[in-house]
């Protein structure tokens, strides 16, 4: 999702370019649109599948990659055994050694937000700058929704703990508003390898507040996924991925960062429809660094949230 809008700004530049992507297999069902690409090579990031994919890239002889992210050496040797006469890549300022020749251009420390590295980037190929709305990767159906109710999504899980709210504080959260707000449904999203924190949130949940929550939790596929945030009236949740795809469906979010600064990783559009709770790792309420957002508490949400919705 970061990607995107440098995507997006290739293709306006380059509007007759054949223009290939190069992705993990796991986002086949996707990356199904076709607007700022024209077609897809799957690559798992396997030292032992890299010369397939040479194989099928040189068919397609390509004269310049943009390695926007990225593994080294395996990405810029591979784009050089595919026939690249130019290489850009986003080196996220850490040293690429010698290989720093095969590139025209490396892009190396710039703090700013993500997004605004891979315009930088772009911007070296004589791409405007200045749209940075992510692009949805895909169609999707939207949900039915009930104009009476408003939807507050909890997305549970994220890449790692350190990242995750307890499901014991999401537990409170949801009580909290359903009993201030007889007209709020909770739903629950995340991956198949989240149930678990689907069933703890649950455990912890009266029952009589549990009817009002829905539970999407490993039941999805991505393009499903979209039309249950689309369908939100509000998503609360970590620096996850259903996190962004939220920001690029407009959909308001209140997001919790410790670990992370979203100052680099945050909202980057439509200011007005996001906030964040940010907490350094190095502040003094951060006590647990097993699990730091639980310094973060219930009662600071529910505040939070009480000013949005």
């Amino acid at each position: 999702m970061f990607n995107s809008p440098g995507i997006h700004a290739i293709r306006l530049r380059y509007p007759q370019a054949k223009i290939t992507l190069v992705a993990h297999p796991k986002y086949a069902n996707l990356l199904t649109r076709r607007d700022d690409y024209d077609d897809v090579l799957f690559w798992n990031n396997k030292v032992s599948d890299m010369f397939k994919l040479v194989e099928e890239a040189k068919r397609i002889r390509p004269q310049l990659a943009v390695l926007l992210h990225s593994h080294m050496p395996y990405d810029i040797l591979s784009a050089g055994l595919a026939g690249c006469q130019y290489i850009v890549r986003d080196n996220y300022a850490k040293p690429v050694g010698k290989m720093a020749s095969w590139l025209v251009y490396g892009l190396d420390y710039f703090d700013e937000h993500v997004i605004a590295r891979k315009m930088k980037l772009v911007s070296v190929l004589g791409c405007s700058t200045d749209n940075v709305d992510m692009v949805l990767p895909c169609e999707f159906q939207r949900l039915e929704k009930n104009a009476s109710v408003r939807r507050i999504g909890f997305q549970l899980g994220a890449s790692s703990k350190v990242r995750c709210w307890p499901p014991e504080y999401f537990a409170i959260l949801a009580e909290k508003l359903i009993d201030k707000h007889g007209d709020i449904e909770i739903v629950l999203i995340g991956s198949e390898i989240e149930t678990h924190l689907a069933t703890d949130f649950l455990k912890q949940l009266d029952p009589v507040f549990a009817k009002k929550v829905i539970n999407y939790v490993g039941k999805t596929t991505l393009p499903q996924l979209l039309g249950v945030i689309d369908s939100m009236d509000l998503l609360i949740t970590g620096d996850t991925g259903p996190f962004h795809l939220a920001i690029a469906l407009q959909v308001s979010t209140l997001s919790l960062f410790v670990t992370e600064d979203p100052r680099r990783s945050g909202p980057y559009q439509d200011p007005k429809l996001h906030k964040q709770i940010y907490l350094p790792v190095t502040d003094p309420r951060v006590t647990n660094l097993q699990e730091p957002l639980r310094a973060i508490s219930p009662e600071y949400v529910y505040e939070r949230l009480e000013h949005m919705i």
